[in-house]
């Protein structure tokens, strides 16, 4: 659970929901939570995730082209990693892989950590 900027709001992700809910400390236990006012606006600032890929080749991934490399370095890798087992030369060539999916998962972390103005933000949570 985390605390918003309006300190008597919380929140929480559960099962892919997000609740939302007035905290009242002073309240007994049962009045504790109550759900934001009726007609109360709010705005969510998320990162979307992509979607998983299946074996359909015409399917565009569901992230910046940018970085689709990195999905190819991730998949390149893991084929050399596989033909390690019959052939251990090949560990060179499957980190030089890892390297480069390394590399661009750094710049895709950035990315997704940045607003489209070039300014970086962060939430901090709360544990109770």
């Amino acid at each position: 659970m985390a605390l918003t900027d309006q300190q008597d709001h919380v929140y929480w992700i559960e099962r892919d929901k997000i609740g939302i809910a007035k905290y009242a400390p002073n309240e007994d236990k049962d009045n504790q939570f109550t759900g934001p006012a009726v007609g109360k606006a709010i705005t969510l600032f998320v990162v979307k995730e992509a979607t998983a890929l299946t074996t359909d080749l015409t399917e565009v991934p569901g992230i910046p082209e940018e970085f689709h490399d990195a999905l190819i370095f991730r998949a390149i890798q893991r084929g050399y990693e596989l033909k390690m087992a019959q052939d251990i030369k090949v560990v060179q060539t499957a980190s030089y892989f890892r390297a480069g999916f390394e590399k661009a998962v750094k710049e895709g972390k950035k990315y997704a950590n940045k607003g489209r103005d070039g300014s970086s933000w962060h939430i901090k949570h709360h544990d109770f």
